[in-house]
């Protein structure tokens, strides 16, 4: 529990930051495979929302005093598996009231038409060499799943229309670092951000033409 006294956090919240960044760099994109547009399905996102979709109460209570310590583009127009932006929040270093925690967003919007198809293979590969489990009642697909192997961090990936949507945070049990939080706790944290980003999304999102 936080301390009402400032206390140092030293490089803890680097620690705790080194570990999302490389489940990030592992779970979020680095497996993509594509279907063929046979399936004319368009999807409702021509393009991927920016990092402000994720800043929701949820991030506020799960990575405290939080602040935007990365914002960059995945993938391009010439990427068949689509477009879209990951995004990385962080508790800062130094004396603060509450332990180090983190929480990476990525967003990327398949391309239509086939959109959907495009985005159904996108988390079905990435997902698939998780040892993942159900989410019930968000988005049209969505699992969990938890990386124990260093700091523990634990990641929702949920499908919705032609955008896929990957949320992975992680905390530290104390101000240290050293010790990460239980995976009920992260695994809630990480589902909890997930769920208010989904909710927060528009309807749709579409491109003029030029």
């Amino acid at each position: 529990m936080p301390s009402s006294q400032p206390q140092s956090r030293g490089c803890a919240t680097a620690a705790v930051i080194g570990a999302a960044v490389l489940l990030l760099s592992a779970a979020g994109g680095a497996a993509w495979y594509v279907l063929t547009r046979e399936n004319p399905e368009t999807g409702v996102y021509d393009a991927a929302p920016a990092c402000e979709v994720g800043e929701t109460e949820a991030l506020d209570a799960r990575v405290p005093e939080r602040e935007l310590t990365l914002e960059e583009s995945v993938g391009g127009a010439a990427d068949p598996f689509g477009q879209g932006r990951q995004c990385r929040w962080a508790t800062p270093g130094g004396e603060g009231e509450s332990v180090p925690a983190t929480a990476t967003l990525v967003m990327v919007a398949a391309p239509n038409p086939g959109g959907v198809v495009t985005a159904q293979e996108n988390f079905q590969a990435t997902t698939s060499a998780q040892n993942a489990f159900p989410v019930d009642d968000l988005g049209d697909q969505a699992v969990a799943w938890i990386d124990a192997g260093g700091y523990t961090t634990a990641c929702v990936a949920v499908r919705v229309s032609n955008l896929y949507l990957e949320s992975c945070h992680s905390a530290a049990a104390g101000y240290d670092g050293r010790v990460p939080a239980d995976e009920e706790r992260v695994t809630a944290g990480a589902e909890e951000i997930a769920r208010a980003t989904v909710d927060a999304l528009p309807e749709e999102i579409t491109r003029e033409e030029d």
